[in-house]
């Protein structure tokens, strides 16, 4: 097919998902710069790539904001005239706008790579391949059924001075001087978190066995935890920043951090695309699909038989409570385990 002059990349999802998109973003611009890209986006998502210089228009959809909101977006989907539609999304609602998008291209996974029935609405399918791959690869896919090509693989995550300045001004000074270790405690899927106790003890390790400060992140929803785990640390050398920043201002710290510490959320892939080196804590998550992409050799695992199960929360938790601090210490200093 004759490639075409403007893309619509539906991607809705999670701040991980949008992450893992960039290097498929950067493959098509690079190879073909005239394209016009545009992005279907959650606003939940869209400030981590929000100004990408890459992607030509960026259109928001409010999920929950009911059949008015939907129009809207349709609206500005078909005044962007997109000649290719494709749906990394591959769920009912990401679905409902490639159906309805006015464009005839309309490509997706193949059948068995696809949710609720949503292989019914793209009329053109990339062939099947191992569902187990890293998702960044899975999306490069796209890439190469439009018969591009790529080298090395890059995310372009861009973080601006400014929030990189408002990022340093939460530091002291001595921790800039002897740097630090970001630990990011929250995630969204219960299933991905790591307790509060096994928190506390690495934080006991690093503190005694380096000279790094430590940093606590998370969202709003991680404020009270990093308040506990903090007061349980009780050590001028951690600072609990859970709640303060922005994506791109949290993005500034881990430029400046000697690593993170995180379980499968979005933070994660932020400060894996960016190069920190990121120790990624797996349990029900899979790690070869959606570990952190430039350091899946630092993932830990407990390896327990019914992991990775994929499943959003589980009464046991054993995946993640049967991690040690002391593993997660090994990884994090290179020791063998």
């Amino acid at each position: 097919m004759d490639f075409p002059n403007k893309i619509l990349i539906v991607k809705l999802g999670s701040i991980g998902d949008v992450v893992n998109t960039l290097p498929l973003v950067n493959v098509l611009k690079s190879e073909c710069p005239e394209m016009k890209l545009g992005w279907l986006i959650e606003p939940k998502s869209y400030p981590i790539v929000e100004g990408h210089r890459l992607v030509d228009r960026f259109i928001i959809y409010q999920r929950g904001s009911g059949i008015a909101a939907a129009r809207r977006v349709l609206e500005e989907i078909r005044a962007f005239k997109p000649d290719l539609v494709i749906d990394l999304q591959r769920i009912l609602r990401s679905s409902f706008f490639t159906a309805f998008s006015g464009c005839r291209r309309r490509l997706g996974f193949d059948q068995k790579r696809c949710k609720e029935f949503s292989w019914l609405f793209t009329n053109r399918k990339i062939p099947p391949r191992d569902p187990s791959r890293h998702m960044v690869l899975q999306y490069l896919e796209f890439a190469g059924y439009l018969g591009l090509s790529y080298g090395d693989i890059h995310f372009s995550l861009s973080i601006s001075d400014h929030d990189r300045e408002v990022a340093e001004r939460l530091l002291p000074g001595s921790f800039i001087d002897e740097g630090f270790v970001v630990l990011n405690i929250g995630a969204a899927k219960p299933a991905n978190r790591w307790p509060e106790n096994r928190w506390v003890e690495l934080s006991g390790l690093v503190l005694e066995r380096t000279k790094f400060a430590l940093i606590l992140t998370g969202g709003p929803q991680d404020t009270a935890l990093g308040r506990s785990i903090a007061e349980l640390v009780r050590n001028d050398r951690m600072l609990n920043c859970t709640g303060r920043t922005s994506l791109k201002q949290l993005g500034g710290l881990f430029l400046m951090a000697h690593a993170v510490v995180s379980g499968d959320t979005g933070p994660m892939h932020i400060a894996s695309a960016l190069g920190t080196r990121t120790i990624g804590l797996f349990g029900a998550a899979d790690p070869s699909r959606t570990g952190p992409f430039r350091h899946r050799d630092l993932v830990v695992s407990a390896g327990v038989a019914c992991a990775p199960c994929g499943k959003r929360s589980c009464r046991s938790m054993r995946c993640m409570d049967e991690i040690t601090a002391e593993m997660v210490f090994k990884k994090f200093s290179g020791q063998k385990n």
